[in-house]
């Protein structure tokens, strides 16, 4: 699954520029103009992946782009903090059980699974492949 999400950029009757995520029906945001509005929508899908997370909510899988939709990704941190989110879902995979397949203790494996704590990349993919996942890297 690419974690990309397709997001419609529509301009409103006083020039702002209205973003919208289809995937998250409720969520909208704005920007002034093109660039401030691309910034508020990246920030609005890390916001909207980390309640989700943080809520244990499941994260929907993202639509395909539509004519005048634009995917937005989320940056690599976050994306590796939903995949494996996303992988333990999946797997029905806790984090006790997360603890016990990685051999850390439970302190270690909220801070894996939570979205505002950093966490390396190695151990990022190291937990995701634990929880039943795999990650591969797309240059786009």
């Amino acid at each position: 699954m690419r974690l990309s999400f397709p997001a419609k950029f529509t301009p409103d009757e006083d020039g702002r520029i209205l973003i919208t995520f289809r995937d998250f029906p409720r969520a909208v945001t704005d920007g002034g103009d093109r660039v401030e509005a691309a910034a508020e929508a990246l920030d609005l899908l890390h916001s909207l992946l980390g309640f989700a997370m943080r809520d244990r909510e499941t994260i929907p899988l993202p639509s395909k782009a539509r004519r005048g939709e634009v995917m937005i990704s989320p940056d690599l941190d976050v994306a590796l903090k939903a995949s494996l989110h996303i992988a333990m879902q999946r797997n029905n995979v806790t984090i006790a059980e997360l603890t016990r397949r990685l051999e850390i203790d439970n302190k270690d494996a909220q801070r894996l699974v939570d979205p505002r704590h950093a966490t390396r990349t190695h151990r990022m993919g190291q937990a995701i492949r634990a929880a039943g996942g795999n990650v591969a890297v797309e240059l786009t």
